[in-house]
């Protein structure tokens, strides 16, 4: 490999990072690797720092005024310059309408977020990337004044690790995003996380797993008319979900009373109707759940407020350093009439403080010890996800329900927790949603975050 441009190292860098005294080293930026001509200059102690020539840094496609920190990789024998870190998307959206909640605001927070962290941090899809040369066509959030913007696009190289942000379970299905993705996450040194939206039934069948997450979680089985015989047998009501649903739409709640089966759909509003038994059931609601996997779940009589059940939505993310902590934490309260929590099916966010001293009547002490047993639920519940899908994740969306004698449960896992760029509670909490998935992605790639102030 012929060398390509130098690399110059002060002394005192080239002894901290242990580079050997050679006139050639490789160089690695994302998944690009060169060989560059390796000059060292004297320098005192306290001085470290490394440039990179002209000739150089374009062969990385590392852009000019950027700030890149630098490491020495022993086991592959490179420096390696980053980090570099790619926020997968299915799209790139530029239109007129912005909502808080869309994959819009998200991609630009993300990306005005970025420009504060070290190294190259971008958005691509899946028609951007130029697998011969190992680039990307990546995008960034350019702002013009206080409230305008635009996307600009510039060439990178491949990233040291991938953010999924697929912003929907149709998006992810098609054969292009799938083919990518395992394109992507067999290359050697690339990390991947988040890797995708989650089944409700495969998510049980990891948890139960552990022991220590049994007294938490509803019981649950596969849809069928044997097993919803089984549960109607045990339980007064339960919650019929698509396995692979999101945002509360097709789930049917079923109700026994005086020997008839009363079932509410929640789909694009909600229709009820009533059977007389769960044959018939099956039968009424096919036309909701067509040929889709379901589970069968034991209904649970949540706390209420003001008549309204509520439950608590986790944001739960890896830090800069890599372990697990609380971003963001909320009761979420049913609309009128509903017993759905979902913000999207017209749900009020309300804040825990609240509903633990003035619904829940808890003083102080007893607050706090829900509130470590919800965060120790939390991190059993991401650890144990972790382990036994061996797959590796940096947030989860978590939805933890509290019955009416104060028992907590596992509802639901959410691998793709929707964030919004607008908040009633903090936007300093806000803004640490979207950060710590980038500082977590700077520390896969085996550099430093700035420190959260």
């Amino acid at each position: 490999m012929k060398p390509l441009g130098e690399i110059f190292l002060s002394a005192s860098l080239q002894e901290k990072l242990g580079v050997p005294p050679v006139n050639t080293i490789r160089v690695r930026a994302g998944m690009i690797i060169v060989s560059s001509r390796l000059i060292i200059r004297p320098s005192s102690p306290a001085l470290r720092s490394f440039k990179l020539s002209p000739q150089l840094r374009q062969g990385l496609y590392l852009k000019k005024n950027q700030v890149f920190q630098i490491r020495y990789d022993q086991v592959g024998q490179y420096l390696h310059l980053g980090p570099i870190i790619g926020i997968f998307s299915s799209t790139i959206p530029n239109h007129d309408e912005y909502h808080p909640t869309s994959l819009q605001a998200e991609l630009i927070c993300l990306s005005r977020i970025a420009r504060s962290l070290p190294g190259q941090i971008y958005v691509f899809t899946p028609a951007d990337i130029n697998w011969n040369t190992r680039t990307v066509r990546g995008y960034q959030y350019r702002c013009i004044g206080k409230e305008k913007g635009s996307w600009g696009s510039s060439l990178y190289p491949l990233p040291d690790v991938v953010y999924d942000r697929i912003s929907s379970r149709r998006s992810e299905g098609r054969s292009s995003v799938q083919a990518c993705k395992r394109r992507l996450k067999s290359l050697a040194n690339l990390h991947y996380f988040n890797p995708s939206f989650l089944n409700k039934w495969k998510v049980h069948q990891l948890l139960i797993k552990n022991p220590d997450l049994w007294d938490y979680l509803p019981e649950t089985h596969l849809l069928n008319l044997d097993s919803l015989q089984s549960m109607l047998s045990r339980y007064h009501s339960l919650y019929l979900k698509p396995a692979d649903g999101s945002l509360g739409r097709g789930i049917i709640r079923v109700n026994k009373n005086s020997g008839k089966l009363f079932y509410t759909i929640y789909k694009q509003g909600r229709s009820k109707g009533k059977a007389d038994n769960a044959r018939e059931l099956m039968k009424k609601t096919r036309p909701v759940r067509q040929k889709k996997a379901y589970i069968v779940q034991q209904g649970l009589e949540l706390a209420q407020d003001k008549g309204a059940p509520f439950d608590i939505r986790i944001i739960f993310q890896k830090n800069g350093a890599g372990q697990w902590q609380v971003s963001k934490k909320f009761a979420r309260v049913a609309a009128r009439g509903s017993m759905i929590a979902n913000l999207s099916r017209g749900g009020k966010a309300e804040t825990i403080r609240d509903i633990f001293a003035e619904v829940l009547k808890w003083d102080e002490q007893e607050s706090q010890a829900r509130n470590e047993e919800i965060n120790h639920l939390c991190l059993l519940t991401a650890e144990t996800l972790e382990k036994e899908s061996s797959a590796l994740y940096g947030e989860l969306g978590l939805d933890i329900g509290i019955d009416q004698q104060g028992k907590l449960w596992l509802i639901e896992v959410n691998s793709k927790p929707r964030k919004t760029t607008e908040t009633e509670l903090s936007m300093g909490v806000v803004r640490n949603t979207f950060r710590r998935p980038l500082q977590y992605a700077i520390f896969l790639a085996g550099f430093e975050s700035k420190k959260e102030k």
